[in-house]
């Protein structure tokens, strides 16, 4: 997992990949009721496993992959610091 800390020390991004899907709740903190919110929406349309998109409520999210090949990142918009094109910094 990676990290990226704005110039305060402030974590704004993280990525994954790996065998293993990372623990998203220390990760997110705060924001795993986000995420929890959009996993049982999608449950309730029927969906159930597959990649994670999520983009809501100061949250961007994206996880996919299989067991032994998990890779994702996640980052908070307003905490990006300016000049910071997070597109390419987690391409």
């Amino acid at each position: 997992m990676q990290e990226f800390v704005t110039p305060a020390g402030r974590v704004f991004a993280v990525s994954w990949r790996g065998p293993v899907l990372p623990d998203l709740r220390s990760i997110l903190g705060d924001y795993i009721h986000i995420f929890h919110r959009h996993i049982e929406a999608s449950r309730q349309t029927g969906l159930r496993g597959g990649p994670v998109n999520l983009a809501q409520q100061g949250l961007v999210l994206r996880s996919s992959g299989r067991m032994g090949h998990f890779s994702g990142h996640a980052y908070v918009p307003a905490l990006v610091p300016v000049g910071v094109n997070i597109h390419e910094l987690l391409g």
